[in-house]
Formats: C-alpha cells, sequence, structure tokens
C-alpha cells in the first residue's frame, strides 16, 4: 500500500472521530447528581442558618452593611478592631449563597466520605457563610465534625465584634439549627492569639466567650498550636480535613505555603513536612481527603457557579447540582472504528520476516518465500 494512499486513509480516520466527537458533545443531556437530594437538605439547612444570623444580628443591633448588595447579612464591615487582614468583597458575597453548601457536598461524595465518617474542619472569621456552608453540609450527610473556629476575620469577613464567628455557631447551636459547636476557639490574628486587635475589643468577646462555655485557647507557639489541634483531630478520629479561610495553622508558614483549592490530591509525601507545615500538609501526608477553602473565584469555576452573582439562587436550579452525561456508545463506537482501522494499516504496512514467513501473495509466487524473488509484497 502506497504512503500516499495511507495518509488519506489516516486523515479520514481523523476526521471521522472529530466530527463524531463533534456531534457527541452536542448531545449531551443535563441529569441530576447522585447526592442531589442530599445537596438539597444542605442548601436548605444553610438557608435556614444565614436567616437565623440575619436575625441575631438585628437583634443585636447590628447594622448591615450596604455592600450586602442580596442582603444575605453575612457581609462584616470594612475595617475595625477585630479585622486582621484584607479580604475581597467580591469573594465574600460570592459565599454567601446557600449553593456553597451544596458544593462541599459535591466535594464530600467526590471524597469518598459516607454517613458516619469523621470531618476535621479549622474555620476562621474571615468566611462565615462558608463555614455554616461546611455546617449544613456535614448535617445533610449525616457526618460527624469537629471544627476549631477563630474569631479574627479579614475586610468583610464576621467581624462585627458584637457578634464573632464562634458566637454565631454557638447560636445557631443552641437553637438545634445545627449539629456541632466549636470544639475549640482561638482568638486568630498574629500568633493565633489576637495579637494585633484592639485590647478592649479583644477582652470583651473573651469573656462572651468564657461565658458562653466555649473553651478557648491561647497558645502563642506555632508548633504547640499545630500539635493541640492535632491532637483534638486525631481524637475524634477524622477521616476528612477542611481548611476555610487562610488560617497560618492550616496553611503553614514560608514556602510550605498550600497550593490547591477545592479538594486536593493526596500527593504530598511524608518527607516533605517540617516545621514550618501547616494542617492541611500534614493531612496530605497522611493520605487523608483535604480539602482547601481559601481561592473563591477559582472554586466556584470548578463547579459551574457564578462568582459575585447579583441574582438570589433557587434550591436545585444552579449547575452545581447536575451534571451532563455524553452519548458513550457513540464516541465508544467512534473510537473502535479508528482504532480497528489503525490495526489494519499496521497490519498491510508490517514487515515481512522471508525466513519465517510467506506473508501475503505467497501463493502468486508459487509458496515461496518472497525474498527469493527479491521483492516485498507492498512492492509488487
Amino acid at each position: 500500500m502506497s504512503k500516499k494512499r495511507v495518509y488519506s486513509l489516516l486523515f479520514a480516520a481523523a476526521l471521522l472521530l472529530w466530527s463524531i466527537v463533534g456531534v457527541a458533545s452536542t448531545m449531551g443531556t443535563r441529569a441530576k447528581t447522585t447526592c442531589y437530594e442530599v445537596q438539597l437538605d444542605a442548601y436548605r439547612r444553610m438557608e435556614t442558618a444565614m436567616q437565623a444570623v440575619k436575625d441575631y444580628k438585628q437583634a443585636y443591633g447590628i447594622e448591615f452593611s450596604p455592600l450586602d448588595l442580596r442582603k444575605t447579612g453575612m457581609i462584616g464591615e470594612e475595617y475595625n478592631g477585630i479585622t486582621t487582614t484584607l479580604g475581597a468583597l467580591e469573594a465574600k458575597r460570592t459565599t454567601a449563597d446557600p449553593n456553597m453548601a451544596a458544593m462541599v457536598v459535591r466535594m464530600f461524595t467526590e471524597a469518598g466520605l459516607a454517613a458516619g465518617d469523621n470531618v476535621g474542619a479549622g474555620f476562621s472569621g474571615s468566611f462565615p457563610a462558608l463555614n455554616l456552608a461546611v455546617i449544613a453540609a456535614c448535617d445533610a450527610m449525616e457526618l460527624n465534625l469537629t471544627y476549631i473556629s477563630s474569631v479574627g476575620a479579614s475586610t468583610y469577613g464576621a467581624n462585627n465584634p458584637q457578634l464573632t464567628f464562634p458566637e454565631m455557631a454557638h447560636l445557631l447551636y443552641m437553637d438545634g439549627l445545627i449539629s456541632t459547636d466549636s470544639r475549640l476557639v482561638t482568638m486568630g490574628g498574629d500568633y493565633d492569639t489576637g495579637h494585633g486587635m484592639d485590647e478592649t475589643l479583644a477582652a470583651e468577646i473573651e469573656q462572651r466567650l468564657q461565658t458562653a462555655g466555649l473553651e478557648l485557647m491561647k497558645q502563642p507557639d506555632y508548633n504547640a498550636n499545630l500539635t493541640a489541634r492535632r491532637k483534638l483531630y486525631e481524637a475524634a478520629g477524622i477521616d476528612c480535613f477542611v481548611a476555610v479561610g487562610g488560617n497560618t495553622t492550616s496553611l503553614g508558614q514560608g514556602e510550605t505555603t498550600v497550593v490547591g483549592q477545592g479538594l486536593l490530591e493526596s500527593t504530598l509525601s511524608v518527607g516533605r513536612i517540617d516545621e514550618k507545615s501547616g494542617l492541611v500538609q500534614w493531612y496530605q501526608a497522611q493520605g487523608l481527603p483535604v480539602i482547601n477553602l481559601l481561592n473563591i473565584k477559582q472554586i466556584v469555576a470548578d463547579y459551574a457557579l457564578p462568582f459575585d452573582p447579583l441574582v438570589t439562587s433557587v434550591a436545585g436550579e444552579s449547575a452545581v447540582f447536575y451534571t451532563t452525561a455524553y452519548p458513550r456508545g457513540l464516541i465508544t463506537a467512534a473510537l473502535a472504528s479508528v482504532l480497528a482501522l489503525l490495526v489494519w494499516l499496521w497490519w498491510m504496512r508490517r514487515p515481512v520476516d522471508p525466513e519465517t514467513q510467506l506473508s501475503i501473495g505467497a501463493k502468486e509466487n508459487g509458496g515461496k518465500p518472497y525474498a527469493e524473488r527479491g521483492t516485498r509484497p507492498w512492492k509488487k
């Protein structure tokens, strides 16, 4: 067979494959995820919790931010005495959506978690709505959650001095709207002890936390702080770790800071863990599923959710509740046809060993090998 004919057949095969894949891509059908009903449950739980937080703020006389365009009640102040770092307003508004709980259910499902499994989480005050999303997802999936929450928050987070995130969660727990309270509370900020915060505000908050019966840890030594956290999680026998926000104890210090968002692959070796590593790296090295929720723009893009939406979502209608199914039979048939053509071309163009094979057309040579005629089958 001539090279020209071979190239023509190869081109035809590529064109066929491209055409079938193109057709198949237009035949995708939207189907509910396997965890659709659980996602709906988590959505509604988070929606209820958000409404309760709005009620708490109204009861405490906390004014809603004019930058909270959808009136969610989850956007804090631009800056005050307990604000720790700068944060993106658009990211905070994006997370103030019950779709986040549905998204976390997807992540937990992709991580292989099932009812009865144990989840450990580290919550900063920077993303109060995302913290609630994780809690709602755990309650909907009947996962046992152990979480450590922090007071400090970045701009527009849970930085209202009258109602910090640990206090929000405590009120929700006392009202029976979530099943778990903070197992441990830290002040956050520098050294995770509230260093750099307004001293008067910090003292008032600490007093309220103690009155509420919440355990407060103020451990400025980084490694001692991490050890205390790990002991708490290990006592709970966690099967997955979730980091929300940028707490250093979760993400690590310096060059060991986490790279990756959402559900992370467990590709970190134990040998890469050092004294600056955070809990995310630690549990990655242990082979546990780890979820890192910080770069909101990237995370929502991965699940086809809008960034900084202007419209309130509707339960069960967003892309996170669905998957796209394509006609596998058609694609498989196309691949099989192209593979068969390639095998046939290889067979036609294969070299012949004249010492062991008569090969194609040997009968035309009186049953003798082609070598005795001084020709090759494809040159006949």
